[in-house]
């Protein structure tokens, strides 16, 4: 069996994600406490206007809340279900950052340790102009991973232009599962900005039975 045709794994991932810094971005709303997209989109716009200093005055949920919350059920539209990810997030500390999703991909174990690392390592990496920049990359859940990155050129998603790419890939034998964290950005300093984060965020995820199969 090739990846392309890689499938779920039959377990699942908690994440133990700083709130500070990020915010799930639900694929369904069922079972979540939010009705639909605009009704998620506006806790959060709310939660990080504020935390940049704002007073939730009507003014400046007219003026600040609702256009990030439109954004948002933008950005979500064209992440859900369409990226290669279970799991979405938001890096935003407050609405002065461009928010930055990343994708948490849970797949049962296709290859071998070698095999999946470098697939999903350079997942992406057709559109690179520099040489893939990859590093073992520890964690306590996971083990040891890779951590790749790398800088491009894409015209995909309507935004031609340079973009950084960030990939991590660990196997976790005994779940019968390889994680796949990603992430791109547009900007280049903000990608750097997110870095840290995301390695904060990688080190957080562990490997769980289902919890709808338990």
């Amino acid at each position: 069996m090739s990846f392309d045709q890689r499938k779920v794994t039959d377990n699942w991932a908690a994440v133990d994600y700083d709130r500070d810094v990020w915010f799930p971005i639900p694929i369904v709303f069922e079972g979540t406490k939010w009705a639909d997209a605009a009704e998620w989109a506006f806790d959060y716009a709310g939660d990080r206007v504020r935390r940049a200093g704002h007073e939730l005055t009507k003014r400046v949920v007219k003026k600040e809340v609702l256009p990030f919350a439109r954004s948002l059920v933008v950005a979500r539209h064209e992440l859900a279900g369409k990226a290669a990810a279970h799991k979405l997030f938001f890096d935003c500390r407050d609405s002065t950052k461009i928010p930055v999703a990343v994708g948490i991909g849970l797949w049962k174990r296709v290859g071998t340790r070698e095999e999946a690392f470098q697939y999903y390592g350079y997942w992406g990496a057709e559109t690179a102009t520099t040489q893939p920049a990859a590093e073992w990359f520890e964690t306590e859940a996971l083990g040891t991973g890779v951590r790749a990155l790398w800088s491009g050129y894409s015209e995909e998603s309507g935004q031609p232009g340079r973009y950084d790419q960030a990939n991590y890939v660990f196997r976790d034998d005994g779940f019968d599962t390889d994680v796949h964290i990603f992430t791109y950005a547009w900007d280049h300093q903000r990608f750097l900005d997110v870095l840290p984060d995301l390695d904060a965020l990688a080190c957080a995820v562990r490997c769980v039975p289902d919890p709808d199969k338990v």
